[in-house]
């Protein structure tokens, strides 16, 4: 389930050209070298969060390209497949969603005349992947639905000690408006250190300057 284009993408070749690069890069590494001994603890998986979250950066009415302000275009994506593929190479078991993709089929499943099964075997493969590994999380439209669905999700994970690696272009409190608070405060607790707030230059955009 990567999307086409990170399928090329490696932890060796993720670029570190500025110190949030290094700096995020170093946040995996640390996490993966971690990974055997906090895999089956309370606090086991690994967050990139925005210092200004994409809703706030519009309500401020300045550029989200600002290096002062972006949090788009830093290699979180890059770096998430990265350390998807180094579990797997371990003989872990990686599950990867996009937010959005995931969302709408949980919703367009619930509709659906079939008793629940096609949302059951859904969300059962979310629940239980060893590794869950969420893109864009936060990116969905809100709805009470889809926030009780994330508690549900992040709660029942958190309970099973089962792993998530995730990133969101939301701050704290943004992602909070988005996905709920009781669903952040999960995900915060099951981070611990590993969380991370990134900012900084838009690689995308220098990249066809």
């Amino acid at each position: 389930m990567i999307p086409d284009d990170f399928k090329e993408c490696n932890l060796e070749d993720y670029v570190q050209q500025t110190p949030m690069q290094k700096a995020m890069f170093d946040h995996v590494v640390s996490y993966l070298e971690e990974f055997d001994l906090i895999r089956d603890s309370k606090i086991n998986s690994l967050g990139f969060i925005a210092k200004y979250g994409e809703t706030r950066i519009k309500e401020m009415r300045v550029s989200k390209h600002d290096p002062k302000y972006n949090s788009f275009g830093l290699g979180k994506t890059h770096l998430k497949i990265g350390a998807a593929k180094w579990l797997i190479d371990k003989g872990h078991s990686v599950m990867i969603v996009k937010d959005v993709a995931l969302m709408d089929d949980l919703m367009n499943a619930r509709m659906m005349d079939d008793g629940g099964e096609e949302y059951n075997r859904i969300l059962s493969r979310v629940l239980n992947a060893p590794v869950l590994v969420w893109d864009d999380l936060g990116k969905s439209n809100p709805t009470q639905a889809k926030e009780r669905l994330y508690f549900h999700i992040f709660n029942e994970r958190s309970q099973a000690r089962r792993p998530i690696v995730y990133s969101s272009n939301e701050d704290m409190e943004t992602l909070s408006d988005r996905i709920g608070g009781a669903a952040v405060s999960r995900l915060v607790g099951m981070s611990g250190k590993y969380l991370m707030a990134t900012v900084g230059n838009d690689y995308r955009i220098k990249a066809v300057s």
